[in-house]
């Protein structure tokens, strides 16, 4: 791995080479060979960093299987590398109330929160996932979220609880601890990996984009994307428009006429 890369911040996310650990509903329709093959168009684009291919047939994906949670969430992800975050934050969302547990999951739809400037609904999210996210992603997304004191907690926790400290936890506690405004801790942590005569700009870098109101930035120089203008994601693809048997036998019921 480029030593540049685990010198830096980083979170798990479902997008690029994490796509291999979305797990996917079972294809139990008859449109589900054509959902399969949009499915692995998409990932094959977006590995490619074919971004606007890997939207259309992740589009193509849910629009034949629209209740699988693996689809939405791969959708979220090609959303995502396009700097959508509007419409990564519906396709997350969507797949998490299809039962997506995915820590990867997880994770994506509250950076696009953060993104947003949802912070609170991103801690929401990340609170009921705790347990199943990696104190490293948890810590740095908290604190992204507006809670850096909370990440710096659970950091220097795993810190503590490591017998082996990866660079990336390092990175993503001094992170945190600049996002807490605790300067010189950022530093020293920082130099741990980062070469000395690379410190600064690291260090300035880092308070450029500390200002409160900087939401935006932070997330997409965290992911190495660009942000877009986005009017949402398309309303044919809204998860409302695909109710389940049991939403559908529910609101039949309801409808009945009743005996007098």
């Amino acid at each position: 791995m480029d030593r540049s890369i685990r010198q830096a911040p980083r979170i798990a996310l479902a997008v690029s080479t994490a796509l291999a650990g979305l797990a996917l509903a079972g294809c139990t329709t008859s449109a589900a060979p054509k959902a399969d093959m949009s499915f692995a168009s998409a990932q094959n684009a977006l590995g490619k960093g074919q971004v606007d291919k890997a939207i259309a047939h992740a589009e193509a994906a849910v629009l034949a299987e629209p209740r699988n949670p693996g689809y939405r969430a791969l959708l979220g992800a090609s959303y995502m590398e396009a700097g959508r975050f509007q419409s990564a934050a519906t396709s997350f969302g969507d797949a998490l109330d299809l039962g997506d547990e995915n820590p990867r999951t997880v994770l994506s739809f509250a950076l696009a929160k953060i993104a947003l400037g949802e912070g609170r609904s991103a801690s929401t999210v990340l609170d009921e996932y705790a347990n199943l996210i990696d104190p490293a992603d948890l810590g740095l997304a908290l604190a992204l979220a507006g809670e850096p004191e909370r990440g710096v907690h659970v950091l220097v926790n795993a810190v503590r609880a490591s017998d082996q400290v990866s660079p990336k936890l390092r990175q993503n506690l001094a992170y945190t601890y600049a996002l807490a405004g605790n300067w010189r801790a950022a530093r020293v942590m920082a130099a741990e990996d980062v070469p000395a005569d690379q410190l600064d700009q690291r260090i300035t870098q880092w308070a450029a984009m500390s200002a409160p109101e900087q939401f935006r930035q932070r997330v997409a120089s965290l992911l190495d994307v660009t942000p877009q203008m986005d009017a949402g994601q398309p309303q044919r693809l809204a998860l409302a428009n695909f109710p389940s048997d049991a939403m559908m036998f529910a609101e039949a019921a309801t409808q009945a006429p009743t005996e007098m």
